[in-house]
Formats: structure tokens, sequence, C-alpha cells
């Protein structure tokens, strides 16, 4: 039953981030702001640092790729989702100078993405509403935590190969 309900709430992060991907990447860079100035199709790289455990995907001939710590063609889905967090809209922003940072957990965050070298410090889950903070450059920001569960999935499940 629970692996059920973890299969239903990934197709249901993943067809939100497809929607973002989708809809949100059409809008004007110059309109709105996300979490990066990238759009989707300038990603070239990106890396999930977990401690001291990377994961890297590369676009190679325009295919996504899984090159650390093992290697393959990346699976489509987790690209599509993390590709939309770099077009992510925050709900909240703050300032850096007027907020305790180690307090939010962005200092020595559990996860970071690097997303052509744009830098996304995930940190604390803000309890009452759900929402996560992260760090992109100098502001602290408060988004929607879909994407979080997905960073902290078994490295095999980001091949294209994963059995789903």
């Amino acid at each position: 039953m629970k692996r059920q309900w973890l299969i239903t709430a990934l197709l249901l992060v993943a067809a939100l981030n497809i929607y973002l991907l989708a809809f949100i990447g059409k809008q004007d860079q110059g309109t709105r702001d996300s979490l990066t100035d990238l759009s989707p199709d300038e990603i070239e790289q990106i890396e999930i640092r977990r401690g001291s455990e990377r994961i890297v995907f590369r676009r190679m001939g325009g295919e996504w790729q899984l090159t650390e710590p093992l290697a393959g063609p990346a699976h489509p889905e987790r690209i599509t989702e993390l590709r939309a967090l770099a077009i992510l809209q925050p709900l909240a922003s703050y300032p850096t100078q007027e907020v305790d940072e180690e307090r939010y957990g962005v200092l020595d965050p559990e996860i970071t993405v690097v997303i052509n070298n744009r830098l996304i410090a995930f940190g604390r889950l803000n309890e009452a509403n759900g929402r996560r903070y992260v760090l992109v450059e100098d502001r602290l920001l408060l988004i929607s935590n879909t994407v979080y569960p997905i960073l902290n999935l078994p490295v095999e499940r980001f091949l294209a190969n994963d059995g789903t």
C-alpha cells in the first residue's frame, strides 16, 4: 500500500513539473521571478549534491546522460522535473541581509542542486505551510516542496531503465 502511495505521489509531482516546464517556461523571462535566469532549453548540466554524494547529469548530443556516480541514459521524467526547478516560481522572497540564514537551514544544507553553475541550497521545511526554504545567490526563497522528495531518490531511480 505504501508503495502505491509513493508511486501516486511521484506521478503527481511529475505531472506538476511537466506543467511547469510546458507552460511557465513559455512566459517572458524578464517578467517573472524564478529560481534561476535559465530557461530549461539552456541547461547543459545538473548536479545534485547530498553530503559527499554527487549525482551528475549532462546533455550530450541532445540526450541527457547520468554520468556520476553511475553512467547511462537519464530517466526522461526525472530530467524534466530537475529542469523545471530552474523556472520554479518562489512563493515568497526575503533579502538575505534581513534574515538569519542558519535558522532556515541554508548555510549547511543537506542537499544542493547546481544547474549550469547556479547553486540552489535546500534548507528546512516550514512546518506551518509545508513549503521549503532555498538559498539562491543572495535571495532566501520559499518554494513548494514537490521537488525535494525527487532529490532524495536512490541514484538508480535516475536511470532510464529504473523499472518505472
